[in-house]
């Protein structure tokens, strides 16, 4: 199956267009913040000691977005990558989930 067209299967079995635009937008948030969390759960798996440390400092210095990303995207091998796997893992959830229906 071609990137393209798991998106469009993606895209029909969350049936965005069914909705108001304010859902949509929630509902994108929503994924959003599952595919961040799933990501960073992979990253901090990824860290070594050392780094985890020093990400648990910026994390309690309250560190903005850019100076996170900054870090991970420096500082932790294979980021991208766990961002990729997260966002796979998730819509083949989805798309399990609307083939089951």
């Amino acid at each position: 199956m071609t990137d393209t067209n798991r998106f469009q299967k993606l895209m029909d079995a969350l049936d965005l267009s069914a909705l108001p635009l304010e859902e949509q937008n929630e509902l994108l948030l929503d994924l959003n913040s599952v595919i961040f969390k799933s990501s960073l759960a992979r990253m901090i798996e990824n860290m070594d000691e050392p780094t985890r440390e020093e990400f648990v400092a910026l994390m309690e210095a309250e560190a903005d977005e850019e100076a996170l990303e900054a870090f991970l995207t420096t500082r932790v091998p294979g980021a991208e990558q766990a961002v990729q796997e997260a966002v796979e893992s998730i819509a083949d959830d989805i798309l399990a989930v609307s083939e089951a229906d």
